[in-house]
């Protein structure tokens, strides 16, 4: 099977041809479960993920630690298809199950790559990354090494103080994701930040593609778009879908609330956390015309309606992750309020498709927030812009970018063998 042709970028069919005979190992540091019947089951977000891998991978072996299934509850029982197996990966669920069980965690990383022609893998994890065991033994068998870095989580985020554990781990992790970002074939970030952190100025091959969870059929065209923001209140709501914490921006947004003053806008907040009782208390001293504590609702169409009854998103996040709900919204055309950090720059263009605002500044995400109740005119503009833009980003574009570029490190491999 030759290269593809340039007469016509290749699609997903051609990948798929392209990468049939192609042994793919995927690395994950999220479990999969096994129910007594020996039926294998997934959380529902990575089972979505699973879906696109399959649309263009024939011969997937997914390596993750296993775990008996307790509840079915958020869980997708998996259609197994010829050509997908899973691997247990042995774990443990704290530093001293991890080191007792690296022996076996570190065989069973050298058998799955023994047997893969591709492995893809990560940098990071608890209370060990996969990738501390998988990576060396990829680049010591010489197979190549797909790099994939959604977020930085280990990084040590605002003004602490940050334990001495905290330290060693960040310090280790950050280390270990530069070495294998500079021996893998090619390496995957979610944003720049992380490619220029990372790579550093080396001649590495890799590229970036966006944190999206949307479909394509989450999109909504124009006319429902224009419909849903008929609908809309007078009075400027906007939405914080997050999980409750300090890195999430959430004690920054209390600080802007609590000086608020005549601030003619509301703020709704869903997520569970460590600071959802800190959120509560706030919404019982202001009262519910300016912030209310709701229930999680599921991800999926309960969570994009939800969404899309707002004038905007608010993402207040100190840390340099991309969410996805930079994507959720710009499907939904709801502009987004967000921290002017590297995960969201690249989404969030600045009076064209949201507002930005320093990270960590009460008075600055305050300000941001007046612009917005004084201008619903100018976030029903930014957020039809943001729609228009979501229809090249959805979850399905994401992987046909991988795809191709998978499609040709194989094709290239096969030819350097003489096949």
């Amino acid at each position: 099977m030759g290269h593809f042709g340039d007469t016509a970028p290749p699609g997903l069919a051609d990948c798929a041809a392209e990468l049939a005979d192609c042994r793919y190992l995927l690395v994950m540091p999220v479990p999969w479960y096994q129910a007594a019947d020996g039926s294998i089951w997934l959380d529902d977000l990575w089972y979505r993920d699973l879906l696109r891998h399959l649309d263009y991978l024939r011969d997937l072996t997914v390596l993750a630690p296993r775990l008996p299934l307790a509840s079915q509850a958020g869980m997708v029982r998996v259609d197994m298809p010829a050509g997908l197996r899973f691997l247990d990966l042995p774990w443990g669920r704290s530093v001293r199950q991890g080191l007792l069980k690296a022996p076996s965690t570190q065989a069973a990383a050298v058998r799955a790559v023994r047997q893969a022609d591709i492995v893809h893998s990560g940098v990071a994890g608890w209370p060990f990354a996969p990738g501390f065991f998988v990576n060396p033994v990829a680049v010591k068998l010489r197979r190549p090494l797909i790099i994939v870095v959604e977020s930085a989580f280990w990084r040590l985020a605002g003004v602490g103080p940050h334990g001495l554990a905290a330290r060693m781990r960040a310090r280790v992790t950050e280390g270990f994701a530069r070495w294998s970002v500079r021996r893998a074939t090619l390496s995957i970030f979610t944003h720049e930040g992380y490619r220029k952190s990372l790579v550093r100025g080396a001649d590495v091959p890799s590229m970036v593609t966006p944190a999206s969870w949307i479909d394509a059929g989450d999109v909504l065209d124009e006319a429902t778009a224009s419909e849903t923001w008929e609908r809309k209140g007078a009075k400027v709501r906007v939405l914080l879908a997050a999980r409750l914490t300090a890195g999430k921006g959430v004690a920054v947004l209390l600080e802007a609330l609590a000086m608020a003053g005549d601030l003619s806008l509301a703020v709704d907040v869903i997520g569970d956390g460590p600071l959802r009782g800190a959120v509560a208390e706030a919404a019982a001293r202001l009262g519910p015309e300016r912030l209310r504590l709701l229930d999680p609702v599921p991800y999926g169409p309960p969570f994009l309606t939800l969404l899309r009854g707002y004038h905007a998103a608010l993402v207040p996040s100190i840390t340099d992750e991309q969410p996805r709900v930079l994507y959720d919204a710009a499907a939904q055309a709801v502009p987004v309020l967000a921290s002017d950090t590297e995960g969201h720059r690249e989404q969030v263009d600045q009076g064209v498709t949201g507002l930005r605002f320093a990270p960590g500044d009460a008075a600055a995400l305050l300000a941001a927030l007046r612009q917005a109740a004084a201008d619903p005119a100018g976030l029903r503009r930014m957020g039809m812009t943001a729609r228009s833009r979501a229809l090249g980003q959805t979850h399905q574009a994401m992987h046909l970018v991988r795809a191709r570029k998978l499609a040709s490190i194989w094709s290239e491999r096969r030819k350097a063998k003489g096949v």
